[in-house]
């Protein structure tokens, strides 16, 4: 994402926060606009080309014309990013995101750079708020899924896990994950009714009530393992995954 340029330079109104309450619309009058406009085109060039001290110079002189322009703070922000002075790169990063915070590259970018920065927790809360701004997006789920699981966060990421299956209909993948938490939460009936639940969702796809065998097989259920391949095998009886798992079995 540092060097890819995800902004428009004719965005001419601007939002800037002057109070927790008050948000205060400024816009450039048209000569200044053609200006910025011009130069901004002019350093999206010189980075295109690699000269990329022009192109820093010149988005500089951009915020020189507008200091609320979230474009040109988008692109600084990366060459600060890349220059090793990640404060600054954040905060033009966060700029970015105040004066256009219904642009889904600049929160995205944000979040990124919080990740790489080790701020998980800014990190978790932007990819929260884009969960809810962007709802038909899946990225901020999948990330928050991500970084819910490495802070051993399991709950927060059962219920991003259901807030995706909103999205993407209950599956295999999703089912497995969820319960994997639910063991490592010491909590086996959760577990096994989400393989249950799976199973019944698709009654009529064998493969799910193999794998429910299988699971009840790998935690100590082989009695409910056997009479679940059991199942299988009166609707399919050459089914060769349940040959596989009842083989496990004995």
């Amino acid at each position: 994402l540092f060097f890819s340029s995800c902004g428009s330079s004719t965005k001419t109104a601007q939002r800037v926060k002057e109070s927790p309450v008050v948000t205060v619309v400024t816009q450039l009058s048209p000569d200044l606009q053609r200006k910025y406009d011009y130069y901004f085109l002019e350093a999206t060039r010189q980075k295109a080309k690699g000269e990329f001290d022009a192109a820093f110079e010149l988005y500089q002189h951009c915020l020189s014309i507008n200091p609320n322009a979230a474009s040109s703070l988008s692109e600084i922000s990366q060459f600060y990013f890349f220059l090793k002075q990640p404060e600054k790169g954040l905060a033009s990063m966060e700029k970015a995101v105040e004066n256009a915070p219904d642009n889904y590259w600049y929160n995205q970018t944000l979040a990124s750079a919080y990740q790489q920065q080790g701020n998980t927790q800014k990190a978790i809360d932007t990819f929260e708020r884009m969960a809810v701004q962007f709802p038909d997006r899946q990225e901020p789920l999948m990330a928050l899924m991500d970084l819910y699981n490495q802070t051993k966060d399991y709950a927060k990421a059962i219920k991003t896990l259901d807030r995706f299956e909103l999205q993407t209909g209950k599956t295999e993948q999703t089912s497995m994950e969820k319960f994997r938490m639910y063991l490592l939460m010491d909590d086996n009936k959760k577990a096994f009714n989400e393989i249950e639940s799976l199973a019944k969702e698709y009654p009529n796809d064998m493969r799910y009530l193999c794998i429910l065998g299988d699971v009840y097989l790998n935690n100590g259920k082989p009695k409910e393992a056997y009479a679940t391949y059991q199942k299988v095998l009166a609707v399919e009886p050459g089914n060769a995954q349940v040959i596989v798992s009842l083989a496990n079995y004995y």
